[in-house]
């Protein structure tokens, strides 16, 4: 657990550096894709399947966006892009693409729902938090 939220970390500030973000927003990018990471662990320990999990994750890095643009009066998008770089379902896609390719239907099929699953799971994550923060500006 340690490693793998290590590993999010880093990624989340190459992202963060990659997108031009600026001095301790780099930092604050990486801490949230961190912390995301750890949501995810943390509720895929509890509950069973892709979709819950990565739902969570993605409310989380949601609000977390939020909250950080307000603090560094910069856009919530950056916080979100980078700190969100852990969820991506970058296996799932590659054995979707490999069983494709080797037509290997077995395999396609069943990488593609999981990376659909997961992809959805973000998307309505990111939507539920927007749609709050708009119409309830709780933020």
């Amino acid at each position: 657990m340690i490693i793998q939220t290590a590993a999010a970390f880093l990624g989340s500030i190459g992202f963060a550096i990659f997108f031009k973000m600026k001095g301790r927003q780099i930092v604050l990018a990486g801490i949230g894709g961190a912390v995301t990471w750890v949501v995810y662990l943390f509720m895929q320990h509890f509950v069973e399947g892709y979709f819950v999990p990565y739902l969570a994750a993605a409310i989380f890095v949601g609000i977390y966006a939020e909250i950080m643009a307000r603090v560094n009066k910069a856009p919530a998008t950056i916080f979100l892009t980078a700190s969100a770089v852990p969820l991506i379902p970058g296996g799932s896609l590659y054995y979707t693409m490999l069983g494709l390719v080797e037509k290997n239907e077995a395999m396609f099929a069943e990488s593609g729902v999981a990376a659909l699953t997961i992809a959805l799971a973000i998307s309505l994550g990111f939507v539920v938090v927007a749609l709050t923060n708009k119409y309830i500006n709780i933020f």
